[in-house]
């Protein structure tokens, strides 16, 4: 490890500053007090926590460990770090209700690791964006998270209000919407989605547009850098226009409302964010626009002779662009994978680079474009304790990586996201790291042989 590692994994793990507590969770439930006493469930942990404390979970629950919430989002106000059990699946689930599953606010600024977030879905105001399906990082505020795992979660933008006949209301971030700092490690995103709100209908007026979505797995403004990460089937899709109203008699129909637009279907980065993304595999996600709403038919002349009116224009569908990743700001992505992402481009924005190199299928995004680049890789399970996508031994991602050096070449990127070693060299002369997230890590025969190549 880097030095800058080595130290930030100590005090994460092992070291507790002086005046701060350890807090066990010994009950998966939600219905606790507030205080850690004979029992204490998550909640109650993060209620009692005070500044720098270390919140783990008993030896004694039964693996794995499924953290049922019901009531509001966790709320992190105080900087403090919740650090599952080495080798247990431990998984933050909304079993009831709806609701985000955490929110870092104020002086909030948390460090999570080795946990799922699961189910979580965000509020979604008659007049305001949903926003974070699951995390909520207010500005101000920070968020790391390492070694964690984000499934069906959803940011769902409300519906149109019927009596104004508005626009459906914006999603952002099916996963997480940070507005303050993110640090994302060795983490998998899979089947989140962002879904901008129906457009309103009423019964004679034209149809209210549907609404945006941006950032089907994570939608941030802030400072935000990427490492190691997996996004899978993660979408982004933008409202339906409401229809038109019927025409009364002597009027042809209303208008249809336009669909809403889809950004980033796996991430989308405003322009205030200043993002990286680097050793990263994004492969099936999808960027979707909204389908405009059917023009109202038209009502009956007045004149019974006449043909009866014209029905309303049907709006037009919303547009969307970067199926994998979207962003206004510049953006560094490097040592990735994008490949198989569907409904618009891959790749959007005014300034992406690479420092070194990527794979990618399509020349919207920085890199090396490879023709069925999926095909390169083993299928993906998405119920796997840390979802990825294995290079096969004759992938181009094998060895492709110029150095190991992080989106800025500021430290060595030593593991990968199941923390193995990097690199393992299998074809060119050591050194050379694997692109996206998984390095490739050779299978040993009895004979001490590495796996054979494909035949000819």
């Amino acid at each position: 490890m880097s030095v800058r590692r080595t130290a930030l994994a100590c005090c994460l793990i092992f070291a507790t500053p002086a005046g701060a507590a350890i807090r066990t969770v010994t009950d998966t439930g939600d219905a606790g007090d507030g205080t850690c006493d004979a029992t204490c469930t998550l909640r109650d942990a993060v209620n009692a926590a005070q500044e720098d404390d270390r919140i783990l979970f008993d030896l004694a629950l039964p693996a794995p460990i499924v953290v049922g919430l019901v009531g509001p989002p966790l709320q992190i106000d105080v900087p403090l770090r919740i650090v599952a059990t080495d080798g247990v699946r431990t998984t933050v689930r909304r079993v009831a209700g709806t609701g985000r599953l955490m929110e870092v606010v104020g002086n909030g600024d948390a460090r999570v690791i080795g946990l799922s977030f699961e189910n979580g879905s965000a509020p979604a105001p008659p007049d305001a964006s949903a926003d974070g399906g699951a995390v909520f990082v207010a500005a101000g505020a920070a968020l790391e998270l390492r070694d964690c795992v984000f499934r069906g979660n959803r940011a769902q933008g409300a519906t149109g209000d019927p009596m104004t006949v508005g626009p459906g209301m914006p999603a952002r971030g099916g996963a997480i919407h940070a507005a303050g700092d993110l640090l994302v490690e060795n983490c998998a995103f899979v089947d989140n989605h962002a879904e901008g709100g129906e457009g309103a209908f009423d019964m004679v007026l034209a149809g209210g547009s549907g609404g945006a979505a941006a950032g089907g797995a994570v939608h941030a403004s802030g400072s935000v850098d990427i490492l190691n990460a997996t996004f899978s089937g993660n979408s982004a899709t933008g409202g339906n226009g409401g229809p038109g109203g019927m025409g009364g008699i002597g009027m042809p129909g209303a208008d249809g409302g336009p669909g809403g637009s889809a950004q980033g279907g796996a991430v989308a980065f405003s322009a205030t964010a200043a993002p990286t993304l680097a050793f990263s595999t994004l492969i099936g996600n999808s960027a979707i626009g909204g389908t405009g709403g059917p023009g109202g038919i038209g009502g009956p002349p007045l004149d019974p002779e006449e043909p009866p009116l014209p029905s309303g224009i049907d709006g037009a569908d919303g547009t969307a662009a970067g199926a994998a990743i979207d962003s206004a700001a510049t953006t560094v992505i490097n040592v990735s994978v994008v490949a198989a992402n569907t409904g618009a481009q891959p790749c959007s924005g005014p300034a992406l680079a690479a420092r070194t190199s990527n794979l990618v299928d399509d020349a919207s995004c920085p890199g090396t474009v490879v023709a069925a680049l999926e095909a390169q890789f083993e299928p993906i399970d998405a119920q796997a304790d840390s979802p990825h996508y294995l290079p096969k031994f004759d992938s181009a991602a094998v060895d492709g990586a110029a150095d190991c050096l992080d989106a800025v070449a500021f430290e060595a990127v030593d593991l990968d996201q199941l923390l193995t070693p990097r690199p393992l060299t299998v074809h060119q002369p050591p050194g050379r790291c694997d692109i996206g997230a998984i390095e490739h890590n050779p299978v040993l025969f009895g004979d001490g042989f590495e796996e054979p190549p494909p035949p000819p």
